[in-house]
């Protein structure tokens, strides 16, 4: 983002071109902030309820679109947040 300009706006539409995908129901954008922590955007069609998964992580928003912030590393973030949307689209 330092090297091209952007600024954190530019990333907020991010999240809902994956969702736009055929056959996604679910989508999830990790993106890193100053301090190593990460910011998470969640998305959703409907089916699944994304603001409980964003309350688990002290986040919040609404069933469709919500967002939190967790610890890094990436991959241990990743793995935080994809093993709730996991565990709830297989419920």
């Amino acid at each position: 983002m330092e090297r091209t300009g952007a600024i954190e706006e530019d990333c907020e539409g991010i999240v809902n071109y994956a969702l736009s995908i055929g056959g996604a129901e679910v989508a999830v954008f990790f993106r890193e902030l100053p301090d190593g922590r990460f910011r998470v955007s969640l998305r959703s069609k409907g089916g699944m309820d994304v603001s409980q998964i964003a309350e688990e992580f002290g986040g919040g928003g609404h069933a469709c679109a919500s967002g939190l912030s967790v610890e890094g590393p990436l991959h241990a973030a990743v793995e935080k947040v994809l093993g709730k949307v996991r565990r709830r689209l297989s419920s």
